[in-house]
């Protein structure tokens, strides 16, 4: 390892790209927001944008670090040092970081306004959104096919600790997922799910261990095998109804399988109305007047027409969110 570090700081003398230190703590990591936020960014860089370096490690300790111009900090506050260039904290859902708590002169990405107007009084915020989970290079689009007469219409939510809808709708078969129980990463629960349809142990973990967005790859793999609808519900905690990542909704439509939003809370609103998403429902009085209920939607996506225009929709607001076009929009 101090090997490796001496290496490190050697080659970045005689680098004179960009340098940018994409890091976290161990545990945060090991998340899909680390993986969205560093890991795909860096691989849009190496792509893209051939004047800058981004490296994705842990943080090294004082003495053997490299100079970064800039430094990008995953769920959490690093240290003041100088070595570590302009720092950037991504907060992400990380709400427990507090203003007070980050020093003078680091500036903070949120997701949104809201979330923005907690840090912005001393300090300069950025907001950048959660692009989706997945290869940007996917580009299969399951196919929307008519209900056999007397079929059931599948209906999927995968989660952890969301609450499950409540589905009185005759002919409407629902599955939820939830992680909390099921367990995390995917493959504690895929087999036990997918198994039917082919999948064996050795398969899926080829496509982990293999493909960068090989975790990714088996979601889609869920949705696009066992449902027809996939919901999206937001949990029901005050900091994620109002700062939560809408990331969910657009990695679940960037595979293609129509997508049912529940609208509750400031961050699922905005969305959905900044869109025009016609694909919605709420369980709310207030929100019912305006979005309509579940049973009103579920039974329109009996209809392949009404599926292929939640898909069509779905697609489109997906593509805002790939790392291509949120570069260029920032």
């Amino acid at each position: 390892e101090t090997r490796q570090l001496e290496t490190h700081y050697k080659n970045s003398i005689q680098d004179p790209r960009f340098r940018i230190l994409c890091t976290a703590d161990t545990q945060s990591m090991a998340w899909g927001s680390y993986q969205a936020r560093c890991v795909t960014l860096k691989n849009y860089a190496d792509q893209c944008a051939p004047f800058a370096h981004v490296i994705t490690r842990v943080l090294p300790e004082p003495g053997f670090c490299a100079h970064y111009n800039a430094t990008l900090y995953v769920k959490g506050i690093p240290p003041q040092r100088e070595e570590l260039g302009r720092i950037f904290i991504d907060v992400v859902d990380k709400y427990d970081i507090k203003e007070e708590d980050i020093r003078e002169g680091m500036e903070v990405i949120v997701q949104n306004k809201l979330q923005g107007d907690l840090y912005n009084k001393n300090h300069v915020t950025h907001i950048v959104e959660h692009w989706y989970n997945n290869d940007p290079e996917d580009t299969y689009i399951p196919e929307i096919r008519d209900l056999e007469k007397g079929s059931p219409l599948k209906v999927g939510n995968v989660c952890c600790g969301c609450p499950s809808p409540k589905i009185d709708s005759s002919n409407v078969e629902f599955t939820m997922i939830d992680e909390k129980v099921e367990g995390t990463p995917i493959t504690a629960w895929f087999l036990k799910f997918m198994s039917s349809s082919g999948w064996t142990e050795s398969q899926m973990t080829k496509l982990v261990e293999t493909n960068e967005y090989g975790t990714g790859m088996l979601y889609y793999s869920v949705f696009r095998t066992l449902f027809d609808v996939m919901i999206v519900t937001p949990k029901r905690r005050f900091d994620k109804l109002t700062y939560g990542s809408i990331q969910r909704i657009v990695s679940v439509m960037k595979s293609g399988v129509p997508v049912l939003v529940e609208v509750r809370g400031p961050a699922f609103e905005m969305f959905v109305d900044r869109y025009g998403y016609s694909c919605v429902y709420a369980e709310n009085p207030i929100g019912i007047k305006k979005y309509g209920t579940l049973e009103d939607a579920l039974k329109k996506m009996h209809d392949a027409n009404a599926r292929k225009q939640c898909q069509e929709e779905g697609l489109k607001i997906a593509e805002d969110f790939s790392p291509s076009v949120m570069a260029k929009r920032l």
